[in-house]
């Protein structure tokens, strides 16, 4: 197979997600267990952040890693949770060891995303990389509002683990699990017998001519949805037991064999079905993985799926209603965006495309961020409640990380599409629509790596009463310019409302940081 523009990019993607990966294998290390050691007559515990606080309507799908990314190197040798670092003792390095395998895990599905993008746009034309545009918001997004069952179960096990309750915590990992191939198979059906009604709502009256072959994608990729949500759950679950090790490696099989598979589809095929087929086993094959190594884990007789009673289901269902209507209310936002852009026709749908996966490439950093904060506030607020001083120190320190891994991010996505736009497209226009918007999306970038860090601030101080008023508001505020008369026209002026939809959150979340802090230590929530 020739070195294409196309295998480029999957090169350069593996290169992005093997870097932070590489930090696990020096967690992992003698020096890193050393450090992760209880104390001497201290016993251990199984801390959970006080920012997994599920009836905030601030909580999002990356809670789910937050709660259990508390000891560098995931795996202790006897499975036993160790305790975070001293708040005193916050350092750069200590808070790089816990971003990097955070995102490790969570980059890879949007590289996934862009891969695709890639080998589309450069092999099959404009007019399928368009079509991508519709097909990944459906399918993608009808799977993102059901990371409520991940984010909901690990809250429900990481208490159950805390409490002692192994065959407790097997049992709700193992409902969870079904409750996720039955929300999978739903999607799966939805998608094949409402997709061409479903897709052409999406692209819009100007982009009808993009939904056969984004049909096409849609139909094979609803195949994996099952796949999808119970792999999140395997995830989820193996977190609670601080093992980090095997979502990685689940995360590095499905990045290989997607990124050879497309490829080697696409490149056969010339169609974005192959892209598709690429996708689905490589979804498949990471689900299996993860059921295979609960299975080797497992400490009772009890199946890796069982249907839930009711009260369990009540039960899930107080953790997750609140997720869930938080994840719709952030789909609203981006498919409104996507919507706005398809009434311009294919060309700025392609654009969009390949726009918002690099967007979500990038957005991976933020939440890395927010959950590094989520993970050492705790601390840090419980000894200013010894002490009654105020650590600004460490505040600003964790606020200062985000807002440079944020203009890092930023950098780079605005390089992207811009630079790099041959990676994504032979079509003149396309690419210097990409270059155009290019500057809009390095700020939505940076704004969200802001609001992200401020939120995971907000979460751990359990301020979630300002959190659920800010989303409301915001999103309806948003959702209700993207409907009305003065929707934009154009597609940097689509990507603008994105930017000020994350801008209003960084400003308001930061100034209610900062609101927070500068109060007496007693008087905090």
């Amino acid at each position: 197979m020739a070195f294409t523009p196309s295998v480029a990019a999957a090169a350069a993607a593996l290169v992005m997600i093997l870097m932070p990966s590489m930090s696990v294998s020096l967690l992992v290390s003698p020096l890193g267990r050393a450090a992760s050691q209880p104390r001497p007559g201290h016993r251990r515990t199984a801390p959970i952040a006080a920012a997994s606080n599920p009836d905030g309507f601030g909580v999002s799908e990356r809670t789910s890693v937050a709660l259990q990314i508390m000891v560098p190197g995931g795996e202790n040798g006897d499975g036993a949770p160790a305790d975070p670092p001293s708040p005193t003792s916050l350092r750069p390095g200590t808070l790089l060891r816990f971003v990097a395998p955070t995102l490790a895990l969570w980059i890879a599905p949007p590289v996934m995303s862009l891969i695709d993008t890639s080998v589309v746009g450069r092999i099959c034309g404009a007019t399928e990389l368009a079509a991508l545009s519709p097909a990944c918001t459906l399918i993608d997004g009808s799977a993102y509002l059901f990371f409520f069952i991940a984010t909901a179960a690990t809250n429900l096990v990481a208490s159950a683990r805390a409490a002692g309750d192994v065959r407790g915590a097997e049992r709700t990992t193992a409902e969870a699990t079904f409750l996720a191939i039955s929300f999978g198979v739903a999607l799966t059906a939805v998608t094949l017998a409402f997709g061409r009604s479903l897709l052409s709502a999406i692209a819009g009256a100007s982009s009808l001519a993009v939904v056969p072959a984004a049909l096409r994608y849609s139909s094979v990729r609803a195949l994996g949805q099952p796949a999808v949500l119970a792999a999140s759950v395997a995830r989820a679950a193996a977190l609670t037991d601080k093992d980090t090790r095997g979502p990685l490696i689940s995360v590095a099989i499905a990045f290989v064999l997607n990124a050879i598979g497309t490829v080697w589809l696409v490149h056969r095929t010339g169609s974005i079905v192959g892209a598709a087929v690429g996708t689905t086993v490589a979804d498949y094959a990471a689900m299996i993985y993860l059921f295979a190594r609960m299975a080797r884990k497992k400490t009772g007789a009890l199946p890796l799926v069982v249907v839930p009673t009711l009260p369990a289901l009540r039960r899930f269902a107080k953790y997750a209603a609140p997720i869930f209507f938080t994840l719709l209310g952030k789909s609203v936002v981006y498919n409104g965006v996507g919507l706005s852009v398809g009434r311009l026709g294919p060309t700025a749908l392609a654009a969009h495309q390949v726009l918002l996966r690099s967007f979500f490439f990038w957005t991976p950093v933020g939440d890395s961020v927010g959950m590094t904060s989520q993970v050492f506030l705790p601390g840090i607020l419980e000894e200013e409640r010894k002490t009654g001083r105020p650590a600004t120190g460490a505040k600003k320190l964790l606020y200062g990380l985000g807002v440079v891994a944020g203009g890092l991010a930023a950098l780079l996505a605005g390089w992207l599409p811009s630079g790099g736009s041959f990676l994504f497209t032979k079509d003149a226009v396309v690419a210097a629509a990409l270059k155009q918007t290019a500057p809009v999306l390095a700020v939505s970038v940076l704004w969200h790596a802001i609001a992200l860090t401020t939120e995971g601030m907000l979460l751990a101080l359990q301020d979630l009463k300002f959190l659920s008023v800010s989303y409301v508001v915001t999103t309806v505020a948003t959702a209700a310019f993207l409907l009305s008369p003065y929707r934009p026209a154009t597609l940097g002026a689509a990507w603008w409302i994105l930017a000020l939809f994350q801008g209003s959150r960084a400003i308001q979340f930061s100034l209610r940081a900062v609101w927070i802090s500068g109060r007496p230590v007693k008087d905090a929530p």
